[in-house]
């Protein structure tokens, strides 16, 4: 197989270790100087007018960038590769793991553009496999290395992948370290549902003090729903040094269409399924010292048995309740539908709790069962009229659709 050419010489040129944007290289496998040589060969050896003896013995020009050996390139740079005669069958670019970065050939055959990205401290190779005018293939092979990060961020996915949740659970991201460019980073995050959804991504703070962004529908989902997020994260800058260093992805469906309602006046709560009442249960709710959060919340996680310290929701040495069976959390701040053996007097007579919904452990235990994470939770007639923050569990259900999309990176 005959080398394809490269024209020019790699003197002079400077390898450093900063981001930077490389001139095109062209490539030869001959050295320096190759196309003057293989020019000169040609002209010698072809007859005036013998196009045939020319097309067979014109070597293949292609170009590349980032230049051959390079080093220090932006994570995320696009990678070219084009053929100045004769077209490309191929273009292949792989890190030092065999991972392949993807890229099209345009409609005339010369041209292959990278279309995802490169990802920071990893080492490319660049192998172009070109046609000749009578068909004759031949390769070229370059180099380059990425800029290393400073900082790599990563993201915690919720939900992480799989599973059937309730109709009010988000698609959230939450990142390890701060974003400064919000807006390139929702542009690479999408949602593709089945049905199609209406919904918004929209930026808050998770109660860890950690940036996060959620997508929510206009409305719950509709049961049955299958959701998929693509983070195309890889390569993103998120901070100065600080880079994604991979793509992430989600799936889960949908579940039943089922939502949660409590009534603390009537110190009732009611499970309702595609609009029918199931059950509805005795509760004893938050007291008129520290009423249950208002509006409407989502059911985070359960706990078959779980210890119920005061301290950890800043109440100090209120109680501490070791071993409590049958917890549903619906915010992180600490407010918990459970089963309240010792209160059980006042279920469904008087609130009591310190914000929490408490029951009997029968009617825990079937509530537990029950529900599943996802669920809404609708807190109707409490006197705490304070709006939950999105980042408190999935607060962002207490905002209208209009508020929510307000909190895109990318809204107009």
């Amino acid at each position: 197989m005959r080398k394809p050419l490269i024209s020019g010489s790699r003197k002079g040129i400077r390898v450093v270790a900063l981001p930077l944007v490389a001139a095109a290289v062209v490539l030869t496998g001959c050295g320096s100087g190759g196309a003057d040589k293989a020019a000169k060969s040609d002209a010698a050896q072809a007859k005036p007018g013998d196009a045939d003896n020319e097309a067979k013995d014109t070597p293949a020009r292609v170009t590349v960038d980032p230049v051959d050996g390079t080093q220090g390139v932006a994570p995320g740079k696009p990678v070219t590769v084009t053929a100045d005669s004769g077209t490309l069958t191929s273009v292949r670019v792989v890190d030092a793991q065999n991972r392949a970065i993807e890229g099209t050939i345009g409609a005339d055959g010369r041209t292959w553009t990278s279309t995802t990205r490169t990802v920071p401290g990893a080492a490319y190779t660049v192998t172009a496999i070109t046609k000749g005018k009578k068909g004759a293939e031949n390769s070229a092979t370059t180099k380059f290395g990425t800029l290393k990060a400073d900082t790599v961020n990563k993201v915690t996915l919720r939900p992480a992948n799989g599973g059937t949740f309730g109709v009010g659970q988000p698609v959230s991201v939450m990142f390890d370290y701060a974003v400064k460019d919000k807006a390139e980073v929702e542009r690479n995050l999408k949602v593709t549902t089945t049905p199609n959804v209406e919904g918004s991504w929209g930026w808050t703070k998770d109660i860890s003090g950690k940036d996060r962004v959620d997508w929510r529908p206009r409305e719950f989902w509709p049961g049955g729903t299958k959701v998929t997020l693509n983070a195309n994260l890889g390569g993103v800058a998120s901070g100065p040094g600080t880079y994604f260093a991979r793509d992430y992805e989600s799936t889960f469906t949908v579940g039943t269409n089922r939502v949660v309602e409590v009534d603390v006046p009537k110190k009732r709560l009611t499970i309702m399924e595609d609009g029918v009442a199931v059950k509805t249960i005795k509760v004893s709710a938050g007291s008129s010292e520290f009423p249950t959060r208002g509006g409407t919340h989502v059911i985070l996680n359960k706990n078959a048995k779980e210890t119920l310290d005061s301290t950890t929701v800043g109440l100090g040495d209120s109680y501490n309740l070791p071993d409590v069976p049958w917890v549903v959390h619906f915010t992180s701040s600490g407010t918990f539908f459970h089963s309240a053996a010792w209160n059980t007097a006042n279920i469904g007579v008087a609130n009591t709790s310190h914000g929490c919904v408490g029951m009997t452990v029968p009617d825990a235990e079937w509530f537990f069962n029950r529900v599943e994470v996802g669920d809404p939770v609708v807190v109707k007639g409490s006197t705490n009229t304070e709006t939950t923050e999105p980042g408190n569990g999935f607060g962002n259900w207490q905002m209208s659709y209009d508020q929510w999309k307000a909190k895109s990176a990318l809204a107009s």
